[in-house]
């Protein structure tokens, strides 16, 4: 993986390459770990308190305990971007359920790793032409959790690149998230957002304090084609507008006013 040098395990800064988990930790046996990530935007790292409140959000409620202060990781944090001179990287925070003597139930301590990588923006013609999705029937369970299961992704990969798609929009009856970012919708200029079952994005967070009177609400999935405009926000994607899920298009299948409005509005705050 292309990454800076120099990474967080375990109390120690070293070398990426001698970063190693053992087989028997529980994130490897059963799936058991969750993360969070950010980017350092033109040296600085907007909302670092948001991310690392989520952190520990994510943590107490996997009943996962970390001996670390939220300042201790705000310090190894600026440590590493000095270290690796990364003014425009991104992080990524990693707690394992730990080694297990047994490979089934927790009786080690944790394991907390942070990486330091390069940040590559998507496409630009993603934010002027917008994105698709597809759609899945999934609902994510602990969805305030930021686990590292994504196997629902994975599994689709192939009708993805089939689909020329971005990301999977989850619901069951009521439109939650995609895999990786919240969705807001527009109809006749008033802005809609779900209410339920999802991560709570930091980028969304900012959204509804940048832009008054956003419905946040559950949307049903059937309603999907009312729709004006869509677009999607995430710490990887920022404002990224929608034009199609399943084939299906929105609105009249180009980015809208009110998305590129928001576009805007984000980009004059450099974020």
């Amino acid at each position: 993986m292309n990454t800076m040098n120099y990474c967080y395990f375990n109390g120690e800064i070293i070398q990426y390459n001698d970063c190693n988990l053992h087989i028997s930790d529980l994130l490897i046996q059963r799936g058991y770990g969750v993360f969070d990530f950010f980017r350092c935007r033109k040296g600085s790292i907007p909302w670092l308190d948001d991310y690392i409140d989520r952190l520990f959000n994510s943590l107490q409620l996997s009943n996962i305990d970390i001996t670390l202060t939220r300042q201790d990781l705000i310090s190894i944090i600026y440590d590493l971007q000095k270290r690796n001179k990364s003014d425009n990287g991104a992080f990524k925070m990693i707690v394992t359920g730990g080694y297990s003597d047994n490979l089934e139930t927790v009786n080690g301590q944790e394991n907390l790793v942070i990486l330091n990588v390069p940040w590559h923006s998507p496409a630009t013609e993603t934010f002027v032409e917008g994105v698709k999705l597809i759609s899945y029937e999934f609902e994510r369970p602990n969805p305030e959790v930021k686990t590292l299961n994504y196997f629902n992704l994975l599994s689709l990969n192939g009708r993805l690149q089939k689909s020329d798609a971005v990301d999977v929009l989850y619901h069951n009856s009521m439109i939650s998230e995609t895999s990786r970012a919240n969705v807001f919708f527009v109809k006749e200029g008033s802005i809609y957002t779900p209410a339920n079952n999802i991560l709570l994005g930091i980028t969304r967070k900012q959204v509804l304090g940048m832009i008054g009177n956003i419905n946040v609400e559950d949307i049903p999935f059937d309603r999907l084609s009312d729709f004006d405009e869509m677009f999607i926000t995430s710490t990887s994607r920022d404002i990224t507008p929608v034009v199609s899920v399943d084939g299906r298009i929105i609105g009249n299948g180009n980015p809208g006013s009110v998305t590129r409005e928001i576009q805007k509005a984000f980009q004059e705050k450099s974020w």
